[in-house]
């Protein structure tokens, strides 16, 4: 109506006053209809057209999950975008509710990991938990499962089926937005037990780490885990199971288990397989040996065997005399930081930490910062460091030693006991070979670190 009689005004301008008149009439009657027909101060809703995705799966790395622990996962499709006028309901999750504006759902799928990931425990939205509220499928990853039914009916004709053969993934059925149109920070909590382990990998059964299932928290036996990487055929390394010394891993097995060292570390990183493995067997100081045709495992900090299971080195078989050493004060930690991914704290990042009080007020603080997130617990985390503190806060020995023809038995990780040495600093000392070579005339060289 304000438009009218602007116009009016125009028309009434341009008969008192031809051709200036027309333009003081229509600002004349601008006014004027401004003032009887003032705009109306509701504006209608501003309806979003569709889902804000920020972060497609492409090029994304898909984890392998280990354990219990929390994982974010990757979008691998969306679809069913819907506006809703305020209070109208057909939501789950955890929006917001309210009156005079649009709230939205979508739905999507996420994918959380490769292999069978039998559980999923929680759904996060942010800080919130909204597993309560949330409408949605678990697909656990196994090769064969059915393609999803929410997913499939929102296909057009003629479109292939969406199937995830050996993805872990989780559906989310017209999740609730609130007044935004953009995905919250979702978070997953989920478990992967032994026996999950097992169904999608039956090398562990051969090697006889089957029966090392997870503790009361869920974490998982940290050599199972190293085993179902280095031999998995489809996200491992696909070593063929007769190339394991089962006998060895087994033995560090038992020793993590009697230790309560146990652990759910995720593999989320781009990096070549050897990453990995390095990564797994920081979890127990482990060493893997590839020796005489098999992968043999070792461990730095395991109990050396009960000091029995070890060669006796007389001081009378050197081809020369050894070269001794010992790290200089800077190099020698006497405070170990260890960080760690606390679940006590929803799974926020934690530091435990652990000192030599003596040493630090003797010679000064000379801190190692060490980071396993894999480690989900308090307890855990501080027998790590204590013990990760003990084999550093005596700086240990290293020794290089010429020897003959009986080196050649010896691998990286063999115990070594030095006898009958006019050398006292090595009398009867306990080495651990770290490395071996052989020159052309058949000497070998020792390089070994002492025991402790």
């Amino acid at each position: 109506m304000q438009a009218v009689v602007m116009v009016a005004g125009g028309f009434i301008g341009n008969l008192i006053a031809p051709g200036v008149g027309w333009k003081w009439g229509m600002a004349l009657g601008s006014m004027l209809g401004g003032y009887l027909y003032p705009p109306s101060s509701k504006a209608g809703p501003n309806k979003v057209a569709g889902l804000n995705v920020t972060a497609p799966a492409k090029g994304q790395v898909l984890p392998v999950v280990y354990g219990k622990t929390r994982v974010a996962g990757s979008i691998i499709w969306f679809g069913n975008f819907q506006s809703h006028d305020a209070g109208s309901g057909g939501a789950s999750g955890g929006g917001a509710k309210g009156s005079g504006q649009e709230t939205y759902t979508a739905s999507v799928a996420i994918a959380l990991g490769e292999g069978i990931v039998g559980s999923l425990n929680a759904i996060l939205a942010g800080d919130d938990d909204v597993t309560a509220d949330t409408t949605y499928t678990w697909h656990t990853g196994t090769v064969g499962q059915a393609v999803d039914a929410h997913m499939q009916a929102y296909l057009e004709a003629g479109q292939p089926d969406l199937t995830y053969p050996g993805v872990a993934y989780c559906v989310l059925q017209d999740f609730d937005l609130g007044y935004s149109s953009s995905l919250p920070n979702f978070n997953f909590i989920v478990t992967r037990t032994t026996a999950n382990l097992v169904t999608g990998n039956s090398y562990l059964t051969t090697l006889g780490l089957n029966t090392f299932t997870e503790d009361a928290n869920g974490d998982l036996n940290p050599v199972v885990c190293l085993a179902d990487f280095l031999t998995h055929p489809k996200y491992g390394l696909a070593v063929p199971v007769a190339d394991v010394d089962a006998a060895s891993w087994q033995e560090i097995a038992q020793w993590c288990a009697d230790e309560g060292l146990y652990c759910s570390p995720v593999l989320d990183t781009a990096q070549r397989g050897l990453g990995h493995v390095e990564e797994l067997l920081s979890y127990f100081d482990g060493l893997l040996v590839y020796s005489q045709g098999l992968f043999k495992l070792r461990s730095r900090r395991s109990p050396a065997r009960e000091a029995v299971d070890y060669a006796v080195v007389d001081w009378r078989d050197w081809l020369r005399h050894p070269t001794l050493s010992r790290a200089i004060d800077q190099q020698i930690a006497n405070v170990v930081s260890l960080e760690y991914s606390n679940r006590a704290a929803n799974y926020n990042t934690a530091v435990v930490e652990r000192s030599d009080d003596w040493d630090v007020g003797t010679r000064g603080a000379y801190r190692e910062q060490i980071s396993l997130p894999g480690v989900k617990t308090a307890a855990v985390a501080d027998m790590l460091a204590s013990k990760m503190l003990w084999a550093r806060i005596v700086g240990p020995q290293q020794i290089e030693m010429g020897l003959g023809p009986q080196a050649a038995w010896f691998e990286p990780g063999d115990l070594l006991l030095v006898k009958g040495s006019e050398f006292y600093a090595i009398r009867d000392t306990l080495y651990r070979v770290v490395s071996i070579s052989e020159d052309p005339n058949g000497e070998y060289t020792v390089s070994a670190v002492e025991e402790r």
